[in-house]
């Protein structure tokens, strides 16, 4: 009898502590997909890290530093971790130029780890520079070719500001990409300094998508 009472139990304290880990797991999850905001860097990260290997897409770097030089442009320019005034921000700083077919440098880093079955409506980043343009890059896993991605400008000023950039706005850089971006598709995104001559100089000091 007294088996039967210890084998009943144990059965119970099996079944409470399976109930109790789904209870915990079902919790994470609901977190998870009903976050309202994904962050892809707030820069508190200790093991945040930089490449500014030319190609450093397969590097264990958080963030990887390309310039126009991977297809025979001429544009200079480097990326550094700093912080100033207790904030940590990357500085993307160099002289971009349009000679022989170039005219780019940025800073990019991979999407991971997207919540199954929550949508972002755009992407949110706190920024300052020299009141110059620049753009946000997007490659979704429908771009295959280097030139093809999704672009939205926008502009630096000397202070922080913090710069809400909807997806519906990103236009395509080719007429056969797809029109319209889902945020799950999102392979990369890059802070860009592109288009035309001229020295840049901007901080990133937040990005997520909203």
């Amino acid at each position: 009898m007294g088996g039967l009472v210890y084998l009943f139990v144990r059965k119970n304290i099996v079944l409470k502590n399976i109930i109790l880990i789904f209870f915990i797991l079902l919790c994470l999850l609901n977190n998870n997909i009903n976050a309202d905001t994904m962050i892809i860097d707030n820069m508190n990260d200790e093991t945040n890290s930089k490449s500014e290997n030319q190609y450093c897409e397969n590097s264990d770097s958080k963030w990887c530093f390309v310039s126009d030089k991977v297809m025979g442009g001429v544009s200079e320019g480097s990326l550094v971790l700093k912080n100033e005034d207790n904030i940590k921000f990357y500085k993307m700083k160099g002289d971009v130029s349009t000679k022989n077919n170039g005219g780019f440098i940025q800073f990019r880093t991979e999407i991971k780890n997207h919540p199954s079955g929550k949508l972002y409506k755009g992407i949110r980043l706190k920024v300052r520079g020299n009141s110059e343009e620049y753009a946000v890059h997007i490659r979704t896993k429908y771009l295959f070719l280097p030139w093809q991605y999704y672009e939205a400008k926008f502009m630096t000023k000397e202070e922080w500001v913090l710069i809400d950039l909807p997806l519906v706005d990103f236009a395509k850089s080719n007429f056969y990409q797809p029109s319209s971006i889902s945020s799950t598709d999102i392979k990369t995104i890059g802070i860009v300094a592109i288009g035309r001559d001229f020295s840049a100089d901007v901080d990133l000091a937040f990005i997520e998508l909203y």
